[in-house]
């Protein structure tokens, strides 16, 4: 090692030149002087040869140790006694000091005795054996002690040049010499793994945490990550988020598994112990990490090419939105070929080689296609379509985004005029990146787009993520609140995978929330996902936001989020992104309920059964008033009533949300349900029963209604238990039970009235 070869070449040095300063100096008159001239100018050339080797381990070293300790002790005699042998004898001292610094405690102690046994033995053959004896302990003592203080201050700069200062992990240097040594053991039927860790998005969490709990997270997650590593395996933080987890040895368990697998596995292992939550200034923090992993000796027998190999499988499994992959020689010719493809994609916006296709956004209730998302895909000369994730996440990493959004604003708008013109207005969203929402031209980009196109500006949508409004928060409040200002809307994208606090969501300037998909495609399991697609929903709505469900992929979810009240709905339930001329095509609405009309002799007398009972029920009555108030509570809806439809009128002797009242027959929605099942019309704006009724309750218009059939004791259709709403939505199945259940009792309620003498 080097620090071996230069403490031995300075003590070879120093004695040298003592000797030959004793040599030389008439003082000492009985020292042998060509002898000690002799012995000074050998020390002097063992010194040079030691201060220019490259390499000194094992038994070389020994030999030097052992040879120094022969020149002290002759060194001693030579110079015949007094003062000039107790300061040669004093050499014994840095072989001790020596021993104590590199050797380990076995050898330390045989090397240390032997140099002090030397010197004494010689010190007492120029001088008294009882001064030798004393001049060797206390020789003894001083090196000793000397030795036990410079161990353990080199000790101490050792770790300090070997561990991470935050978080007490080993640094990149630490991990090197910890590395090579273990990879000398490292073979095919022991191997052992590399792992690359990168906190997701840590950014954004030191900004929202502040630098102190920033730190605070990396240590706890250090503490994880040194638990997951076990007793084998070593952790290092490589700066940053960025993290290191060595194991020289993988468990028996493991190393049968394939590459793959043991990914996987090892994958999982961390998560299990790194992904929280944490608990930082009293705010619970969940972190998810992406790995990259390499087997030694399969993928490298040397660290610089495990943890370039490493860091090769970290970005993939980044780009490829995957939480580890294990390398792979078809990365590195995906590095090259990524690194291309940046470079063409200024020429291909240049040249017009990009695309826009478009992804529906459909109204939940009614299934119209109210607007739509653009997004970008390359034509490119000779690769064919490419897909945004083969190039966008390098064009955010610099200035070719801005041109790239610049295209795509353009072209977007250019089409929304053209469907708007046409007769059909639709939304079209364009996606913001972080890099552009701090951009100083952003909003002077939109407003000359907006001049050219002729766009009514309410049909633009502007779609941020949380990383980009939290990463520069007030700069992106600012830019957002000048684009709202000048008609555009603005929708808050990939809504819960970020760290979004509720008061910055209250403070920006927003219209349209979009919960991620994930939350989306786990909510038909219930439990945390579901708790969160409902919650959200409340929140949004209680703001005045639409909320858009993304990622629906089948109808069960379709009509979850139906049920629960989401306005709009995208995903490959609908349809997949489509070029423009495929659009006008997209109709998802469902046909209007066919509606036969009754029998002219069943109406005459269901029209005089209903009279009848509606004149018995008079207005107030404290049952049906009861039945009424139910259905509200049971439906979630702010209006239920008890109607009663005659020849010209419909009565309406018990509601809750408007008093009871009459009103013409056709005027009402509630007719609509008489001699069926359940009847639900999700909005009635786009019911073509409905469409030109402009039914309005306490001054807003009725959107949603639904109502069950009330009969009499003959069977005969009186009217419904209905109940309406001001936002479109749907029942679930148990509550139109309960909404049939009331019917029935309601009936029953009627019938004793009718009944009742009078």
């Amino acid at each position: 090692m080097t620090s071996n070869r230069v403490a031995l070449a300075v003590f070879y040095g120093l004695g040298g030149a003592l000797l030959l300063l004793v040599a030389a100096w008439p003082v000492w008159a009985a020292v042998d002087r060509p002898a000690t001239a002799v012995l000074g100018a050998i020390a002097l050339v063992v010194s040079a040869l030691v201060s220019r080797a490259r390499r000194l381990r094992g038994l070389p070293e020994r030999l030097l140790v052992l040879g120094g300790t022969v020149i002290v002790a002759l060194a001693v005699h030579t110079v015949g006694g007094g003062p000039a042998s107790t300061a040669v004898a004093a050499f014994a001292g840095w072989v001790v000091v020596y021993a104590a610094l590199f050797l380990t405690p076995v050898r330390a102690v045989l090397h240390a005795a032997a140099a002090l046994a030397a010197s004494g033995a010689a010190l007492a053959s120029v001088g008294p054996a009882a001064s030798a004896l004393l001049q060797t302990v206390l020789l003894a003592t001083t090196a000793a002690s000397t030795g036990a203080i410079v161990a353990a201050l080199t000790r101490r700069a050792r770790e300090a040049a070997t561990t991470d200062a935050l978080t007490g992990l080993l640094n990149e240097a630490g991990l090197t010499r910890v590395a090579a040594r273990d990879l000398a053991g490292v073979d095919e039927g022991s191997p052992g793994a590399l792992l690359l860790l990168d906190l997701d998005r840590f950014g954004e969490l030191n900004q929202a945490l502040g630098r102190e709990g920033g730190d605070d997270l990396l240590r706890q997650v250090a503490h994880a990550y040194r638990r997951a590593a076990g007793r084998h395996g070593h952790v290092a933080r490589l700066g940053g988020d960025d993290f290191a987890l060595w194991l020289p040895r993988l468990p028996p368990t493991l190393r049968g598994c394939s590459v793959a697998e043991l990914t996987e596995r090892l994958a999982d292992a961390v998560a299990a112990h790194d992904t929280g939550p944490f608990e930082v200034a009293g705010v619970r923090v969940d972190v998810d990490v992406t790995v990259g992993v390499v087997v030694a000796p399969l993928h490298g027998t040397d660290l610089g090419t495990l943890m370039q190999r490493a860091d090769t499988a970290l970005h993939a499994a980044r780009r490829a939105d995957r939480p580890a992959l294990a390398w792979e020689p078809a990365m590195d010719e995906r590095t090259a070929d990524g690194v291309q493809l940046h470079a063409q994609l200024r020429t291909a916006v240049a040249e017009g080689q990009l695309r826009l296709h478009y992804q529906p956004l459909v109204e939940a209730h009614s299934r119209r296609v109210r607007g739509v998302e653009a997004l970008v895909r390359w034509q490119h000369p000779t690769r064919g379509l490419l897909p945004p994730g083969a190039f966008l996440p390098e064009a955010e990493r610099t200035s070719v985004i801005v041109a790239l959004t610049d295209w795509v604003l353009g072209e977007a708008l250019d089409q929304a005029a053209a469907w708007w013109r046409s007769g059909r207005p639709l939304r079209v969203s364009v996606n913001l990146s972080a890099r552009l929402v701090a951009h100083d031209g952003l909003v002077g980009q939109v407003r000359t787009h907006l001049r050219r196109s002729g766009v009514p500006a309410d049909l633009l949508v502007l779609e941020v993520t949380e990383s980009a409004v939290t990463t520069q928060p007030r700069r992106a409040a600012a830019a957002l609140a000048e684009l709202r200002a000048l008609g555009v809307r603005i929708a808050l994208d990939d809504f819960g995978t970020g760290y979004t606090s509720l008061a910055m969501l209250q403070d920006l300037p927003l219209d349209e929330l979009k919960v991620d998909r994930r939350f989306v495609a786990g909510a038909l399991r219930g439990g945390g996902d579901e708790a969160i697609v409902r919650a959200v929903l409340e929140l949004a709505h209680h703001l005045d936001l639409e909320v858009v469900g993304e990622g629906v992929e089948d109808e069960a979810t379709r009509r979850l989020l139906t049920e629960l009240g989401y306005d709009l709905l995208q995903g490959y339930h609908f349809s997949r992104p489509v070029p423009a001329e495929e659009v006008a095509a997209l109709d998802f609405a469902p046909a209007p309920a066919a509606h036969a009309p009754a029998a002219p002799e069943v109406e005459v007398l269901r029209a005089r059964s209903a009279e009848r009972h509606a004149l018995a029920a008079g207005a107030g009555d404290p049952v049906l008033q009861e039945l009424t108030a139910v259905a509200a509570r049971a439906t979630g809806t702010p209006v239920a009533m008890v109607t009663l439809v005659g020849h010209e009128e419909q009565h309406v002797p018990a509601a809750v949300g408007v008093d009871p009242h009459r009103l013409p027959r056709e005027q009402g929605v509630c007719h609509h349900a008489v001699g069926g099942d359940v009847v639900e019309v999700p909005d009635v704006s786009v019911d073509a029963r409905f469409r030109d009724l402009g039914y309005v309750v306490a001054g807003e218009p009725v959107r949603f209604y639904a109502g069950a059939s009330v009969t009499d004791a003959a069977g005969r259709a009186l009217g419904t238990v209905c109940v309406l709403d001001r936002r479109p939505r749907t029942l679930t199945s148990a509550q139109r039970d309960v909404l049939r259940g009331l019917a029935r009792a309601a009936g029953a309620r009627l019938t004793s009235l009718a009944d009742a003498p009078a």
